[in-house]
């Protein structure tokens, strides 16, 4: 067999109460982090039932066993908890390992949280009160975790500035994957996750919003992304984000048609990013602000990076999703 297939750790009761939410977490050579990540959904406090469905389609045992750890039930926090694994023999790309969740999954909400992140603990009590909200798409706040480092805090903010602690909440469409909490039935309605390398949040994101669906940011939900460090690796994750991003505007749609139109004008997007980086910074997070105002010469330059890959990305030059490629 070499698509998903769905192996729950612990049998599920047909006729049982499904639960309220549905947490899905697509993993792919995660052996360091997933464990915590696991960890910290265990350790929810004071929320409804739900469940956690691990999609992997790693090929290392090290990652395996580190899911089989904290996925069995033994004598830890929410030893209730029912956490599902659904394994795939081929490599996922990020989108397709949530619809595999989503389609294991039994609730009406669909709660997405990244291999790398680190849910607070009340993570799922927020989102079972975003449920209620009137929304049907609600994403949380990203904070950084692990390394402070300067090259992951310049990473962390390249990638998440505008879903900081920090920021109000706000009507949006722009709501990153690592933290999503979606109505089931839009979810389903919009066709789920394309099967794009990356920025494929953006692209699903943007179809509900057109779609005049409520479309929200709540702080309330919190998760702290474990941001690696490392010059040399965000620069080539910042290539495979920028092809993405001019990509899925060619593809989607998206807001920035005037650069599909004349992708020249992506020499103009590291000044753009770091004058904005700065003015949001100064709104929202003044720590950060302190911080940019000594490294925004290297803000600038992986923001460079970044619209290198996008013109490329924009003008057709690279492929949206490569067959077994994943960000």
């Amino acid at each position: 067999m070499t698509g998903p297939d769905a192996t729950p750790r612990s049998p599920s009761d047909a006729g049982a109460e499904p639960p309220a939410i549905s947490v899905v977490v697509p993993v792919y050579r995660a052996a360091g982090t997933i464990g915590p990540c696991l960890a910290a959904l265990r350790a929810q406090r004071a929320a409804p039932c739900f469940e956690v469905i691990v999609v992997d389609s790693s090929p290392d045992d090290e990652t395996e066993r580190a899911i089989a750890t904290e996925a069995g039930v033994g004598s830890r926090e929410r030893a209730d908890l029912e956490v599902r694994v659904v394994r795939s023999r081929e490599r996922l790309h990020p989108g397709s390992a949530r619809n595999a969740g989503a389609r294991a999954a039994r609730a009406d909400w669909l709660l997405f949280v990244d291999a790398d992140c680190v849910a607070a603990p009340d993570l799922v009590a927020a989102a079972a009160r975003a449920a209620a909200g009137g929304a049907v798409a609600v994403g949380g706040a990203i904070e950084l975790g692990g390394s402070r480092a300067p090259s992951a805090r310049v990473r962390h903010l390249l990638e998440f500035k505008e879903s900081l602690p920090g920021v109000p909440a706000r009507a949006t469409w722009t709501l990153p994957s690592a933290c999503l909490l979606l109505e089931r039935a839009t979810f389903e309605r919009h066709g789920g996750f394309p099967d794009t390398r990356a920025s494929e949040d953006w692209l699903l994101d943007w179809r509900i919003w057109q779609s005049g669906a409520a479309m929200r940011f709540d702080p309330s939900l919190r998760v702290a992304h474990l941001t690696p460090a490392g010059w040399r690796a965000l620069a080539r994750y910042l290539r495979v984000l920028g092809v993405a991003s001019g990509a899925v505007r060619r593809r989607g749609g998206l807001p920035g048609q005037a650069l599909v139109r004349w992708p020249a004008l992506s020499v103009g997007l590291p000044f753009a990013r770091t004058a904005r980086a700065l003015v949001w910074c100064a709104r929202y997070s003044r720590r950060d602000l302190a911080f940019l105002l000594v490294a925004w010469p290297a803000y600038f330059a992986m923001a460079a990076v970044w619209a290198g890959a996008f013109y490329r990305g924009v003008r057709g030059d690279a492929p949206l999703a490569a067959k077994g490629g994943r960000a």
